[in-house]
């Protein structure tokens, strides 16, 4: 079964890593849920559902906007879900904050 904490804290690990997945015009939309999905599985990445793995991509980006440090996301996503290599969780952090709050994969301006 998905953490989905772990897989919140995934996401923002990815996106400070700068993982790249296909961007999505609408964050919020059905047809963003199914890119999403798509991603998953083209990665390689499985889960338990898809409404869960929606849903914990989601919490990845509530995560990020916290402010939760992108290591500490990642390692908590690999060690609630010991199926998924550390790898592995920086991916799936990385396609969620692609797929559902891309603007947070933008660098910050200094």
């Amino acid at each position: 079964m998905i953490v989905q904490k772990a897989l919140m804290a995934g996401g923002l690990a990815i996106a400070i890593a700068g993982a790249a997945a296909p961007a999505q015009a609408d964050p919020q939309g059905a047809d963003n849920d199914t890119a999403f999905i798509a991603s998953l599985r083209q990665s390689g990445i499985t889960f338990a559902g898809e409404g869960q793995a929606i849903a914990a991509a989601r919490a990845v980006c509530g995560l990020i906007n916290n402010g939760e440090p992108a290591l500490q996301v990642v390692r908590d996503l690999q060690s609630d879900n010991a199926a998924l290599t550390l790898d592995g969780a920086a991916q799936f952090a990385a396609i969620a904050a692609n797929a559902y709050c891309p603007a947070q994969l933008q660098s910050p301006k200094s």
